[in-house]
């Protein structure tokens, strides 16, 4: 029988690349995580990374040499990368420690002078080359990215998504198309351009009030836009697009391209000045704009007006987290009377809990994939549990449950940590200490011009007061049916230079994790809100949108100060009015005992 390469093991796929790479006189060969639109998640087509080193992660680049090969990732997937690259021959680079040097650097230092460094020009950004360049001039290493080795190499590798794309109403988004475009056009005026390329997914959702599913749980589709003063092309494929979208779309004046035309058509623009984002435009794109064209790198305007929601958005995410914070209470409840059993596994939890959600008609699915997992697999941070190999939940330690859903009118991402039984002292204090974390953000007041570097520091003084440290941020921002994940601010070790502002969301959610032993997170969604304003300025709060119980059965209530107590018996106080309306009889009774004063 002939061994297809999908059959291959993933020292054969590594040695099939090799062999490509020496064949086209090709010394280093970099695979990102990343699609045509550096999205976060991505379509199948692209898992290439995944398909070659057996590394499923959502966040890590691969970098093959002719006789050697390593794999980049954040703190996030430290345990997963090892046990996934285990006999791989890929070596694993933890992003941010000491013994590993930024891929830029590995490369300087590994390859000779004049060597070639290749990868699929469509997947990796502009702001990424800059990166790799910056260290390769002594070197004079040269850069091809003409060509996609995958493609040589991946036998029935998928096709490109083609998933209906459907209309997002005026109603839900708050704004119509008509506004978001004259709000897009005068912050590109102000960048001082005709001009202005989108090309990140979401973006491109959010302006023209449309929705898809081209990637799991990101309601997404594959597209382009091209925006200037009194025009609006979207490169799309047509035909999926429904009939009231697409009447929606024609009554906007939007013109429909084809997808693959966006390159002829920066190739078509001439002494004029094009606005790009260069963290999300890929170097395909770059070279295919004209040499007359001036241009202007800057965030992509969409992604900073999407990023403060409007008021209807707001009081949707709310009815959104109502509604979310009623299936929460019902499987907490359910996974109550489950665990004496030790019938229910990792797996089935998810399931039972994605069918509570479901049991809401504006549901669309989950916004990401469940992370649920039980005593040491809660120490894996991006857990993803597997039918075959899951654990089954015992009368004892901690489980852990991150989990979130897409509804038409908001996104949801909540992480609870459930006590099954008998704990250990070291669980219970890992546990207070994660509480006291979230406490000390979700008491904060901040200047206006406050970075979330600032409050990452904030949230971790109770952890470090311990010697103690969570490998990961504290929150990242969150869409509106939209991705999960969303820029342009974060809050993290990281400086990102963007000011956090009223009516944008962060999640807050700091964890433990010993390996080997338990991990433990807490994490609601926060909408940052105007404060008060006196004569040192003005001053921000943060507001919780998730509603949920925390379980209080691990905490060490003599390791809570007054305030700490005072804040969580505020807050369950809160999600029983909020939810008690929408809840009746054996639901309503476990709210109210879960939400009891301490």
């Amino acid at each position: 029988m002939t061994t297809t390469m999908s059959q291959l093991t993933a020292p054969e796929k590594l040695a099939a690349m090799q062999s490509a790479m020496k064949s086209q006189n090709i010394h280093a060969w970099i695979i990102p995580s990343s699609d045509p639109h550096q999205s976060e998640y991505v379509a199948d087509r692209w898992t290439g990374r995944a398909w070659l080193s057996g590394f499923d992660g959502s966040a890590g680049t691969v970098v093959v040499l002719q006789e050697r090969a390593a794999l980049w990732t954040d703190g996030r997937y430290f345990l997963q990368a090892e046990e996934q690259l285990a006999g791989s021959g890929i070596e694993l680079m933890k992003q941010g420690q000491p013994d590993a040097p930024p891929i830029n650097e590995w490369l300087a230092d590994h390859l000779e002078e004049g060597q070639v460094v290749g990868f699929d020009g469509k997947v990796v950004s502009l702001k990424f080359v800059r990166s790799l360049e910056k260290s390769f001039d002594s070197k004079r290493l040269s850069l091809k990215t003409d060509l996609d080795l995958l493609d040589e190499l991946w036998q029935n590798r998928p096709a490109m998504p083609a998933e209906p794309v459907f209309l997002h109403s005026d109603a839900m988004a708050g704004k119509s198309r008509e506004e978001k475009l004259a709000e897009v056009r005068q912050e590109m005026a102000e960048a001082g351009a005709d001009h202005v390329l989108l090309t990140a997914l979401d973006d491109i959702a959010w302006l023209f009030n449309l929705r898809g599913s081209d990637v799991e749980c990101n309601p997404v589709f594959l597209a382009y836009a091209h925006i200037t003063n009194d025009s609006a092309q979207l490169f799309i494929d047509d035909r999926r697009i429904e009939e009231e979208a697409l009447a929606a779309l024609k009554a906007s004046s939007v013109e429909l391209r084809a997808y693959p035309a966006i390159a002829d058509s920066l190739s078509s623009l001439n002494h004029t000045t094009l606005l790009i984002d260069p963290a999300t435009t890929s170097q395909w794109l770059v070279d295919a704009i004209a040499d007359s064209v001036d241009v202007v790198e800057a965030t992509s305007p969409a992604r900073n007006l999407k990023a403060v929601k409007n008021p209807i958005e707001i009081k949707r995410m709310d009815d959104c987290h109502r509604r979310d914070g009623v299936a929460m209470v019902r499987f907490m409840r359910w996974l109550e009377g489950q665990i004496a059993t030790e019938s229910q596994t990792e797996f089935t939890l998810d399931q039972q809990l994605r069918a509570f959600r479901a049991l809401a008609p504006e549901f669309k699915g989950p916004s990401f994939s469940s992370i649920i997992g039980y005593g040491s697999n809660g120490a894996v941070i991006h857990y993803c549990a597997d039918q075959e190999t899951c654990l089954t939940v015992q009368p004892k330690g901690l489980l852990l449950v991150d989990s979130g859903g897409q509804y038409e009118d908001g996104t949801t991402d909540i992480t609870r940590t459930f006590a099954c039984g008998e704990m250990t002292e070291e669980e219970k204090n890992d546990y207070t200490l994660v509480l006291k974390c979230y406490i000390n953000l979700a008491r904060a007041r901040f200047l206006r011009g406050t970075r979330g570097i600032q409050l990452d520091m904030l949230a971790r003084q109770p952890a470090w007061a311990e010697g103690q440290n969570y490998n990961h941020g504290t929150g990242h921002g969150v869409g509106y049916f939209l991705n999960v994940h969303e820029g342009p601010h974060s809050v993290s070790p990281y400086f990102l230079d963007v000011a956090l502002k009223p009516g944008m969301l962060i999640t807050n959610e700091p964890g433990m994790y010993r390996d080997g032993k338990h991990g433990m997170r807490i994490e609601n969604i926060m909408l940052v809100e105007e404060d008060t304003e006196t004569e040192f300025g003005v001053f921000y709060k943060l507001r919780d949108l998730t509603l949920a119980p925390i379980d209080t059965r691990p905490l060490l209530l003599n390791k809570l100060n007054s305030e700490e107590i005072q804040w969580l018996n505020n807050y369950h106080a809160k999600v029983r009015r909020e939810l008690s309306p929408l809840l009746e009889g054996e639901d309503l009774e476990w709210l109210i005992g879960a939400t009891e004063a301490i």
